[in-house]
């Protein structure tokens, strides 16, 4: 698969006409083109004015949506959602060569 048929794909399967512009839609684009885990939930801001920005949903969806297998996971010691790790199993890598290559 190239990044054209991903795109089309998620596009398709998605009621958000701007799904190309989300941090979401990004991040699962990186996992394909890399091949690296990545964590959809991070924080932001500083002090007081803290917080946490989830796209794991999004995420997962435009996955599915392409057709790309993999596997979410989560490393944090007491299971908050910023551990969460999703990373491409063996038949995800495959389905994604065409993307990296």
């Amino acid at each position: 698969m190239n990044i054209a048929t991903f795109t089309s794909r998620v596009e398709k399967a998605s009621p958000n006409k701007h799904i190309k512009s989300t941090k979401g839609f990004r991040l699962a684009l990186e996992l394909c083109v890399t091949d690296r885990a990545i964590h959809p939930c991070y924080t932001s801001g500083l002090g007081r004015f803290t917080s946490n920005q989830d796209h794991t949903e999004i995420v997962v969806s435009a996955l599915k949506a392409a057709g790309v297998d993999f596997v979410l996971t989560n490393n944090a010691p007491r299971g908050s959602a910023t551990g969460n790790v999703i990373k491409l199993t063996a038949k995800g890598r495959a389905a994604t060569k065409g993307m990296r290559g």
